[in-house]
């Protein structure tokens, strides 16, 4: 049998890669960078194919001797600055992407994330050019309308984070991630953020969100999550039935997992599966809407219900508690958190493209879905912008020994 040669090894690697067969990839890669060792495409490839493996320490020792070989590659700068900014090194992120635009000026990816870099660091002015620069190389470049029009909502100028938005759209772009945001910026509402904008926003995020979420924004919902369910478990000598709603990349299922019997996860964004698969905590990981996924759920199959974080892309919840209420059994506990809304209204679309909840809300739909409260904490959800995100942290658990709450 005729053995490939470094060039074949490193095409049908790329098409494994592109299929997500991550681990053949690394091995064709291998073979190939074996035969053909100073040869920089196979070298990049091979430390990109650990950071889809989530091992990032050997992926940035290749980017480095990649860069040793050529030290103005644009990809191989701009990759590693990708690397830094997922873990937070935003100063060294700024250094490689710049790198990368000195060697080929109208990198367009690089001036985003760049952008995106700046945008972190608080150094707004220098992230507005680099995505006003961006869109000027690629008018249909998605991420960087997002970034730009996230920037300028930040800043309190909402006026032009709406012409953003309809600059956008004009391009054609994702039509339900920005009519739902230029709604949120223009004062409108709705019942819920369109899966479409839900997707793309956890899509982009995957990679860095842990190190965003939890390092630097302060992120405690998980393991406060967690101490509550460790407490019913230490109650029950039954094995645990448990459902992830949003579950993302796994850190409530890490929180919890040691302490149920069976643990599944549903998210619509097929990045933050990925991710969460790599924790190993799942026995099971859904792509599907939380909505429709519960519809289908027996009755009385689940013992913990979770939805961290998940509220804010809801405003009306009412079927949302009536699936709960049905397929939780008796004493099963709904465990969930909400951003606080101090309005005489059930719930409000944010300029963020969030949505916020009344108490009252909460606990009249949790009265009419026969659940009784075990838990009801005001806790500070993260941080942004240095201030606190005010939310509440519910606990509820299904009232024994009555009838069946019917859907809406």
């Amino acid at each position: 049998m005729r053995t490939m040669t470094a060039a074949e090894c490193h095409s049908k690697g790329r098409a494994l890669f592109e299929n997500g067969d991550f681990q053949e990839a690394r091995n064709l890669f291998a073979l190939a960078l074996e035969a053909e060792p100073q040869n920089m495409q196979y070298m990049l490839d091979y430390a990109q194919v650990y950071v889809e493996l989530g091992q990032h320490a050997k992926a940035e020792a290749f980017y480095l001797a990649a860069l040793e070989i050529e030290p103005n590659s644009p990809l191989g700068n701009y990759r590693l600055g990708n690397l830094r900014k997922q873990y937070g090194q935003v100063i060294a992120a700024v250094e490689k992407y710049s790198l990368a635009i000195a060697a080929t000026p109208d990198y367009f990816e690089a001036f985003n994330n760049r952008g995106g870099a700046y945008h972190i660091m608080g150094k707004f002015r220098e992230a507005t050019a680099d995505y006003l620069r961006a869109i000027e190389l690629n008018p249909v470049l998605e991420e960087a309308y997002l970034n730009l029009g996230r920037l300028l909502d930040t800043e309190g100028d909402f006026d032009a984070a709406a012409k953003m938005y309809k600059r956008a759209l004009e391009n054609g772009l994702n039509r339900e991630l920005f009519t739902h945001l230029l709604e949120s910026v223009s004062g409108g509402t709705s019942e819920k953020a369109p899966l479409g904008y839900v997707r793309a926003i956890f899509d982009g995020y995957a990679g860095a969100f842990d190190n965003y979420l939890v390092q630097q924004l302060g992120y405690t919902l998980p393991s406060l999550i967690g101490t509550q369910v460790r407490a019913i478990a230490a109650q029950r000598k039954d094995s645990l039935v448990a459902l992830d709603l949003g579950c993302g990349t796994g850190l409530c299922g890490a929180e919890i997992a040691a302490c149920v019997g069976h643990l599944v996860g549903v998210d619509v964004s097929a990045g933050m599966l990925d991710q969460a698969d790599r924790r190993g905590v799942y026995h099971d990981l859904v792509d599907a809407d939380i909505e429709r996924y519960l519809s289908d759920l027996e009755d009385a199959s689940i013992d913990v219900l979770i939805a961290a974080d998940v509220f804010t892309f809801f405003g009306s919840l009412e079927n949302l508690f009536a699936h709960a209420a049905r397929v939780l059994r008796p004493d099963g506990a709904f465990i969930f958190s909400i951003e606080l809304l101090n309005e005489l209204t059930d719930y409000r679309l944010q300029h963020t493209g969030r949505f916020q909840h009344a108490v009252e809300y909460i606990e009249r739909l949790a009265a009419s879905s026969d659940m009784v409260s075990s838990c009801s904490e005001v806790v500070d959800l993260r941080i942004e912008q240095g201030c606190p995100v005010r939310g509440q942290l519910f606990a509820y658990n299904k009232r024994i020994g009555r009838g069946r709450v019917h859907d809406q």
